[in-house]
């Protein structure tokens, strides 16, 4: 049972909307699929958005540490990186994901990021965006823990209470 209610803790702090059909398939109930996938979700926003510096700086520290002691790895990663840089075009903005993200915050700001971070964005990218864009303060957790808890009530009403499967 523990092992079960971990694994809802987790897969809903990553991909939010993974964690009904999981739950559904424990037979957890509406109170306690609602309950795990709002404490694992604000347990997701707080984990990204204070430790994503720190996660970061350790993909670095392993690649610097790791990948380029070894002269093999290391040359065949100036190799890759010279062949990319120079057969690209400059562009204004380098990455059409980019692209949409400056967008979703030029036009729906903090509320739009908030309600698109369970549903479609996932938890770790919609944090890394509303920290980025906003700060990390009290405004944007709240905004960001607000819509995840209206997100895991509304879809826990239609995964217990409908009956939707997906």
């Amino acid at each position: 049972m523990i092992a079960k209610i971990i694994s809802i803790l987790l897969i809903s702090s990553v991909k939010f909307i993974f964690a009904f059909p999981l739950a559904i398939k424990y037979n957890f109930n509406f109170g306690t699929t609602f309950l795990l996938t709002s404490a694992g979700g604000i347990g997701g926003i707080l984990f990204f958005s204070f430790f994503w510096q720190h996660v970061i700086s350790l993909y670095l520290w392993f690649i610097h540490s790791y990948l380029y002691k070894f002269p093999k790895i290391r040359n065949f990663l100036k190799n890759f990186k010279s062949k990319i840089l120079t057969n690209r075009k400059p562009k204004n903005v380098p990455f059409k994901r980019k692209r949409r993200y400056v967008w979703l915050k030029q036009n729906s700001g903090l509320l739009g990021i908030a309600i698109l971070t369970p549903f479609i964005l996932s938890i770790p990218i919609g944090t890394f965006l509303a920290v980025r864009f906003f700060g990390r303060n009290v405004r944007t957790m709240m905004f960001l823990s607000v819509t995840l808890v209206i997100w895991s009530l509304v879809l826990s009403i239609l995964v217990h209470g409908i009956g939707l499967r997906y």
